[in-house]
């Protein structure tokens, strides 16, 4: 009987620091850079090429325009991708283009909503990449488990931005 208390108190416990993760962090932010070995021109280029975009986001299926047009901000779409035999979705609206300078967008899922900005710095000869991610769960549920996360989703999204130096190298 005391072992089954206890238990149920330690449950009890890690239940509740683990809701508190998001009670208290009911958003989280991280950073990606990566430098590059072309011009500012070329890498914004590969970056908004619709075409080329499975060939450096993990998991990219294809995306539907809901409104607008493409690269013009109030421009609303559908972000298609497949992981592990799992599809998901998430709506992305463009808030800021600066062609070569920078394109900041806001996605919203079931799950989450969050805002990135991707900044565009160089010359002829090289580029610096910066992006800037910050996000929040829908409920204490998903912030919690996000904040868990977070290094993960950093981590993925490096991985995303190394595979567009490479192939914007290779262009």
């Amino acid at each position: 009987m005391r072992f089954v208390k206890f238990t149920l108190i330690g449950l009890v416990g890690i239940t509740l620091a683990f809701f508190s993760l998001g009670f208290f962090h009911p958003s989280f932010s991280y950073q990606n850079q990566v430098d590059v070995n072309a011009s500012v021109e070329e890498s914004f280029k590969v970056f908004t090429d619709e075409s080329l975009a499975h060939k450096w986001l993990d998991g990219y299926v294809g995306k539907e325009i809901l409104s607008g047009k493409e690269l013009v901000v109030g421009s609303r779409f559908l972000m298609q991708f497949e992981q592990d035999g799992e599809q998901f979705e998430f709506t992305e609206e463009l808030i800021e283009y600066k062609k070569n300078e920078k394109f900041v967008f806001e996605m919203e899922t079931e799950f989450f909503k969050g805002t990135v900005g991707i900044y565009f710095e160089g010359n002829e000869e090289k580029t610096t990449i910066k992006a800037f991610t910050s996000s929040e769960g829908n409920n204490v549920f998903y912030r919690s488990t996000f904040y868990l996360l977070k290094g993960a989703f950093q981590q993925q999204t490096q991985g995303n931005y190394h595979l567009l130096k490479d192939l914007i190298e290779k262009q």
